[in-house]
């Protein structure tokens, strides 16, 4: 029996990097699409000395559909997808409304392309708490219904769970997921791999991390009630 190989995109980005080390871990070939935009190669060699297996990785725009395709292709066939590639900062998205736009939405139409070119049954997509927007209770659920988008980012997460929806009603066979996260945070054991964002943190702890190494002079505290 083969050994299922499985794409993942943005595979050298935070929770990318991690997902690869255990997917080489529970026995699955691995292929890293990411393009470097918000990420590090570096995290290659972390894998690598995590893993003892040297990813390979597509350097490609997934936005840029027909080279990425291309390029893809190459590497296949797969046995599913793991889609992590998106820009994730809601503060730039409110300013870059459309970068967000064509890069979130435009590499999630091609890796859903992808699939049904290659028939590629299996995929999970990394979305995102943003689609649930202001809950009217708490605490939040799977089956709490989708709010209102309250930024860019947020919108492109919930238009990307829209089309995965009707796309998978049109063809039963897709067996999909969506991951909806809040604050993940940690690192690998090994201390190889972990958040490492480039420019100013969007969440706190890895700003918290990059002032207890001295890239940082300090950490603000706003507000009395804490």
């Amino acid at each position: 029996m083969s050994t299922a190989r499985i794409l993942v995109t943005g595979g050298c980005g935070y929770i990318g990097s991690h997902t690869i080390v255990d997917l080489i871990s529970s026995g699955y070939d691995v292929v890293s699409v990411d393009n470097g935009i918000n990420s590090s190669f570096d995290v290659l060699d972390g894998i690598e000395a995590i893993t003892g297996k040297r990813v390979v990785n597509i350097n490609v725009d997934l936005s840029e559909t027909e080279d990425a395709l291309q390029a893809i292709k190459a590497h296949g066939p797969f046995d599913g997808i793991i889609h992590f590639a998106a820009l994730k900062s809601v503060e730039e998205s409110v300013f870059k409304p459309l970068r967000y736009f064509r890069n979130n939405i435009g590499s999630t139409l091609t890796t859903m392309e992808l699939m049904e070119e290659l028939e590629i049954p299996h995929l999970i997509f990394s979305s995102s708490c943003t689609v649930y927007g202001t809950p009217q209770k708490l605490p939040v659920t799977e089956d709490t219904p989708f709010g209102r988008a309250e930024n860019p980012y947020g919108a492109t997460k919930l238009m990307g769970e829209t089309v995965l929806r009707d796309l998978g009603a049109a063809n039963p066979a897709w067996q999909t997921a969506c991951l909806r996260y809040f604050n993940p945070v940690g690192a690998h054991a090994s201390g190889r791999i972990g958040e490492d964002p480039r420019g100013t943190p969007n969440n706190l702890m890895p700003f918290v991390a990059q002032v207890a190494v001295g890239r940082r002079p300090h950490l603000s505290v706003f507000g009395r009630d804490w």
